[in-house]
């Protein structure tokens, strides 16, 4: 009788396992060598100390040793116990209005998808499109873009728009040797599009809210959501259209049209029947919502506040279609808590003056003294875009990059806006070099149908393309938008 030999781990999950091993000491070890070494000069003590926590919670970030989540939190003790600021200093980020903000977004998903609506969206637009592939995948594109104003997370409408994409796979019915290009193709575009939207509006992904709530702490003037929306998502869709293209000559579909693809989309269209109460009013909170988030410039509403009164319409009688116990389900807690952990963090590190010191020994370090304003943006831009590898996730990055930037860019005496805003839509909506770089990627790749080079072929070229397009945005159009 044979007995069954344990499976032996891939390359990937024995780095996985190394890293996660190693990730606690490391982290300890780096903190204490930070804290105890001599007192860099221009460097306070506390300034220190926060310079200590941040490495700590950087490499704990990076290999995933505990839960992202239990990371975020021991930021409180950790800096409490070491006197490096007052409690009073690290707990408000936690309950900041960027949290709100996401917490609102993740109800404003919830109504969406419970009562159909997005699936309807979905089908009106793909019925529109026709049923090649071209046609097909460039719908999911179009889906994609009108769904990132109504559902304000990339997870959420990747979510929607997979089942249809497996669906339609199975109807291209694919029968030749190896695996079809075109499954590569309409996965990695739902994935892509998704994240790159991400950058394209103000709701549309954590980072975002994460960016200009420390360019508030950092004394600039809020950015509204209309001015994000005008700055951030012609670039957006710009890459979006570029991304679709680019799929179809790297992984050309073996056939250019897909049999029973319109009586598929038609019968799906059909069977949700005609529109329902609850989905009529979810697209009028809806839209109630994006006009006051848009107008908000002239009513001088918070985009936060409008957010809540919003989502708590939800769950009114009469007008309601949610209910609290199952919606919490629908909350992602965690994210919410690494939110407000990185906040908290980036907080300490301006309050300090670890981010100041940082940004000016990398100034100098790097020789950057003598770049123009051009150069500078160019250089950063493309540094960041390419260290989207060792990161998991967009609100690490932006955590750990934000605040040092906009010191940075002090540092170089030209305007804040000018070099974090790029910077963080790229930090925010091209996480596209490997399948662990953001949770859209994760889902697609975890239908098995995907290998890790497929993203090698495409995804370094669109970051290359992202750093180009965005520095030309920074010197064309955006200065009267954002003022700078």
């Amino acid at each position: 009788m044979q007995t069954s030999q344990p499976a032996k781990k891939t390359a990937s999950e024995g780095f996985d396992a190394f890293r996660k091993k190693i990730g606690l000491p490391l982290a300890i070890g780096l903190a204490l060598l930070i804290a105890f070494m001599p007192q860099p000069a221009g460097l306070s003590p506390e300034g220190q100390k926060a310079i200590a926590i941040f490495a700590a919670v950087f490499v704990l970030y990076l290999t995933e040793s505990i839960h992202l989540v239990v990371t975020s939190i021991a930021i409180i003790p950790a800096v409490v116990f070491t006197n490096t600021v007052k409690l009073g200093q690290v707990l408000p980020p936690y309950a900041s209005g960027s949290v709100f903000l996401m917490f609102g977004s993740f109800i404003l998903a919830a109504a969406m998808v419970k009562t159909g609506l997005a699936d309807r969206i979905t089908f009106v637009i793909l019925s529109k499109t026709g049923s090649s592939v071209k046609r097909i995948t460039f719908g999911m594109v179009l889906v994609s873009i009108v769904l990132s104003f109504m559902l304000p997370s990339s997870t959420a409408r990747t979510a929607v728009l997979l089942p249809i994409a497996l669906a339609i796979i199975n109807l291209f019915d694919y029968r030749g040797p190896g695996r079809s290009k075109f499954t590569i193709n309409i996965l990695l575009t739902i994935a892509f599009v998704n994240a790159i939207l991400s950058a394209g509006v103000l709701t549309g992904s954590p980072p975002n809210v994460i960016i200009v709530d420390f360019m508030v702490k950092a004394g600039l003037a809020p950015i509204t959501y209309t001015q994000w929306l005008m700055a951030g998502f012609p670039p957006a869709a710009l890459m979006c259209i570029v991304t679709w293209w680019i799929m179809h000559i790297v992984f050309k579909p073996e056939k250019t049209d897909i049999d029973g693809g319109v009586a598929f989309i038609r019968e799906k269209l059909e069977g949700l029947g005609p529109i329902t109460t609850p989905e009529v009013r979810v697209a009028a909170i809806m839209a109630l919502t994006i006009a006051l988030w848009i107008s908000g410039s002239w009513t001088g509403l918070d985009i936060n506040v409008v957010c809540i009164a919003s989502v708590s319409l939800f769950f009114c009688p009469v007008i309601g279609v949610l209910d609290w116990d199952s919606t919490s389900k629908s909350v992602s807690w965690s994210v919410l808590l690494i939110c407000g952990g990185g906040l908290s963090l980036g907080g300490i590190l301006m309050q300090t003056g670890a981010a100041k010191w940082i940004a000016v020994n990398i100034f100098e370090l790097l020789g950057l003294k003598g770049l123009g304003v051009a150069a500078l943006l160019c250089v950063v831009i493309v540094v960041v875009q390419y260290l989207h590898i060792l990161f998991a996730t967009t609100m690490a990055m932006a955590t750990a990059f934000v605040p040092i930037l906009l010191e940075l860019a002090k540092t170089a005496g030209i305007d804040p806006v000018l070099l974090a805003l790029p910077v963080g839509m790229i930090i925010s909506g091209y996480p596209l070099l490997m399948f662990y770089n953001t949770v859209p990627s994760i889902v697609v790749y975890g239908t098995g149908k995907l290998a890790v080079q497929d993203y090698l072929k495409v995804g370094p070229l669109l970051c290359g393309i992202a750093c180009v397009v965005y520095c030309i945005c920074v010197f064309t159009f955006w200065g009267p938008i954002l003022s700078y």
